[in-house]
């Protein structure tokens, strides 16, 4: 199994150097599959116009321009396989800051798991899903990846590659595993992986993409002046979701916390809680466009229902 490896990450995070001064929140993320090759297009987050009074009116985003801010945070997906989510219960781990932020990273990202609908697997768990700070991340994942790491295992060449051609200050990915509808491995033997199907249909995909476990890996600089929820809200995103990070200039969200000059938003947003929800809900084995459909459906649900109160 994969999943001790994160047990590993959390006892070496304890052992790494005391976190830069001036950290206001923690930072986070373990998920997504290494970023792709193209960057996310950016997206008019919405149509203004001028009212008959001099007042600006802004208009709801479009399906359309939703549709292509969900495409740039998926990226490129493969219609023959679904986009992966979790299945099994998630467990987070945090380490590399102060215990007292880590523990508000992790509390929050369990929060955001059980409002998207995902299964939370309760005290002494084994982590599957792992936020580590450090000092220097590239220098980090490198060094993971020369010595053929076991959190890296599982992740291929290209993908590895695109991780280490990634500038940072964060890199995440996720190790998947292709199952039947119901959840069941592959048969043994050599070659490509064959299933048992019970039937076929052409609505939905007689498989599914687990998530085995998901890994983020954040530079500790870079956290400095965010807070513990926008750290954790980011991770949520990349690990659970698999989400890119997203140029600013488009729909407001979470994935533009490191890449974007302009101020960040406190929370996720009503894109980023769409996008958590509709990924999680239907069928774990429909088409990457019927997620993708689902995901568009609830962002512009969350957009009318306006923005949840602030505790």
């Amino acid at each position: 199994m994969v999943v001790p490896c994160l047990a590993a990450l959390v006892i070496a995070a304890a052992q790494l150097p005391a976190p830069v001064p001036g950290v206001a929140a923690p930072p986070s993320e373990p998920a997504g599959a290494a970023r792709a090759d193209t960057d996310p297009v950016p997206v008019p987050a919405a149509e203004q116009r001028l009212g008959d009074n001099g007042d600006i009116i802004v208009a709801a985003p479009t399906r359309k321009v939703i549709g292509n801010r969900v495409r740039a945070a998926t990226g490129p997906v493969s219609q023959n396989v679904p986009i992966a989510r979790f299945q099994a219960p998630v467990c987070v781990a945090v380490g590399g800051l102060p215990g007292r932020v880590s523990g508000e990273i992790a509390q929050r990202m369990l929060e955001d798991a059980d409002v998207a609908g995902i299964s939370l697997a309760g005290e002494r768990c084994r982590p599957n899903t792992m936020v580590l700070f450090v000092d220097d991340a590239h220098a980090e994942v490198a060094r993971m990846a020369k010595s053929n790491h076991r959190a890296l295992l599982g992740v291929g060449f290209r993908a590895r590659r695109a991780l280490l051609k990634s500038a940072g200050p964060a890199f995440a990915w996720r190790l998947t595993e292709v199952r039947t509808r119901d959840g069941e491995t592959s048969l043994p033997g050599d070659g490509p992986p064959t299933f048992h199907v019970a039937s076929a249909s052409r609505i939905v995909q007689p498989v599914r993409q687990d998530v085995v476990t998901a890994v983020l890996i954040v530079e500790r600089k870079a956290v400095v002046g965010k807070t513990s929820r926008q750290l954790a809200d980011y991770a949520a995103l990349r690990l659970f979701a698999g989400a890119r990070e997203l140029p600013g200039g488009g729909l407001e969200s979470m994935l533009t916390l490191f890449g974007s000059s302009a101020e960040p938003p406190a929370q996720l947003t009503a894109f980023d809680r769409g996008y958590l929800r509709g990924l999680y809900t239907g069928a774990a084995n429909a088409f990457a466009f019927s997620q993708r459909g689902r995901m568009a459906g609830a962002i512009a649900r969350e957009n009318e229902a306006g923005a949840p109160a602030t505790p």
